[in-house]
């Protein structure tokens, strides 16, 4: 599909993005990456945040928060049907209101006590796993009286899919309490964790190749899955993060 973007939105977006991954405050990375979002898909709000397994849902203000949203964060995430996907689910997802709706959406509690209350009409939500317990979301929302999403704002959204990634693991790393290790090798298989240590020693996807007797094809795609796994993008983040103490380095067993 060919989207219909000016000249304007697209500058708008990409300085957004930029300001947003060397944001060193949660609420700056909020401000900047959410209003290139919302002027790219046509959304009257944007919100990104935080899903924990293991507690509540984390949104991230631009702005002073609102009792709509406090509500969701301490109660009502737990029946949002997209928190519920998450929750039932490793897999990331990028997906609008109608694919989880089996009929029953506007007659459920969710719906009642909190959707219809804030005003809310449609959205795409998309959710980005980081670890076991965390996921980064986003939520392009349109409020009532305006038109559904279709299927060109779903286009954008998938299409600004990998910046927005990079974006929520920039606020995950900013987020998490301070003396908290945020990274681990443990969240990686035997074989990701050989190579993410070799890549700490210097290596380079052909020597490590041959160390361990692979393809560098192979060996390309575990250092796409440990970047992703530990939510960075390069060797020299990764051995930045070893050499700072900010990395647990389990032994391979």
């Amino acid at each position: 599909m060919q989207l219909n973007l000016t000249f304007e939105q697209l500058q708008r977006w990409s300085s957004g993005i930029t300001a947003a991954v060397s944001a060193t405050l949660p609420e700056e990375i909020s401000a900047h990456f959410t209003a290139g979002a919302r002027d790219l898909t046509a959304s009257d709000q944007v919100y990104i945040g935080l899903y924990l397994r293991d507690s509540a849902s984390i949104t991230i203000y631009e702005r002073d928060p609102d009792d709509w949203n406090r509500n969701y964060d301490t109660r009502k995430y737990r029946q949002d049907p997209f928190f519920r996907l998450f929750a039932g689910s490793r897999q990331d997802f990028l997906l609008p209101l109608s694919a989880l709706d089996k009929g029953d959406f506007h007659t459920s509690a969710y719906y009642r006590d909190f959707y219809e209350p804030s005003g809310s009409f449609d959205e795409i939500t998309g959710v980005f796993n980081f670890d076991r317990n965390a996921a980064g979301f986003v939520t392009y929302l349109r409020r009532r009286g305006a038109r559904p999403f279709g299927v060109e704002e779903l286009a954008m959204a998938e299409a600004t899919a990998d910046a927005t990634r990079r974006v929520l693991e920039r606020l995950w790393r900013q987020w998490r309490p301070p003396g908290e290790t945020p990274l681990s090798l443990a969240d990686l298989s035997g074989r990701e964790r050989q190579i993410a240590l070799l890549l700490i020693d210097g290596g380079c996807a052909k020597a490590i190749s041959r160390t361990l007797s692979i393809s560098p094809g192979t060996v390309r795609n575990h250092i796409k899955s440990v970047y992703r796994k530990l939510g960075i993008h390069s060797q020299v983040e990764l051995m930045a993060a070893a050499r700072g103490g900010d990395l647990s380095l389990p032994s391979l067993t």
